[in-house]
């Protein structure tokens, strides 16, 4: 899901729709059918939710353009040089952060011009914490950076267990759309 389909439902879940017609369309945007192009409420859904492809898309073009590291000769690759591929990830982290903020106060003010904004604290943090997974999980991973780190190992458990965490403390923490709470704003 990108970053603004993320937005769109902090709005909707945030800030108070100005009529009635205006929670039912923005009701219908949110949790169209999947065939439609909207969002499903499959369990694999709410898993991906908050993957932030717009700046994973940008990382990882920037990490094919820096090319593969290479080990030192007669080292190890983690003996080379990640300082770049740890201050990128990071840098991706904080514009995730950011331009998530940024798309969830345009969708809010779209829905109500008048309302204050509400910083949508989950999924800012989630959607950061989505990409961390996800650039960790790649196999140019700035994490080979630590002697012993085997990516054909862990890769699997990194976005397994990233998600699931991230969607278990969606669904624990009422962060899913329902037409109920569209209704009710």
């Amino acid at each position: 899901m990108s970053i603004s389909s993320i937005a769109e439902d902090t709005a909707l879940r945030l800030t108070p729709p100005a009529t009635p017609v205006d929670v039912i369309q923005q009701g219908q945007r949110t949790v169209a059918p999947a065939d439609s192009g909207g969002v499903s409420a499959s369990p694999l859904a709410q898993l991906v939710k908050y993957i932030p492809t717009e700046t994973i898309t940008l990382y990882v073009a920037v990490q094919a353009a820096l090319g593969d590291l290479v080990a030192p000769k007669g080292k190890s690759i983690s003996d080379a040089n990640f300082t770049s591929r740890w201050i990128w990830m990071w840098i991706m982290f904080g514009i995730t952060l950011v331009l998530t903020t940024a798309l969830s106060y345009r969708s809010q003010k779209n829905a109500n011009k008048v309302a204050p904004f509400k910083v949508p604290y989950f999924d800012v943090l989630a959607a950061g914490a989505a990409f961390l997974v996800w650039a960790l999980a790649l196999p140019s991973t700035p994490l080979r950076d630590f002697s012993g780190y085997n990516y054909n190992a862990w890769d699997t458990v990194i976005i397994l267990g990233g998600t699931v965490s991230i969607a278990t403390a969606a669904y624990v923490l009422g962060k899913n759309i329902s037409w109920q709470k569209v209704v009710d704003g």
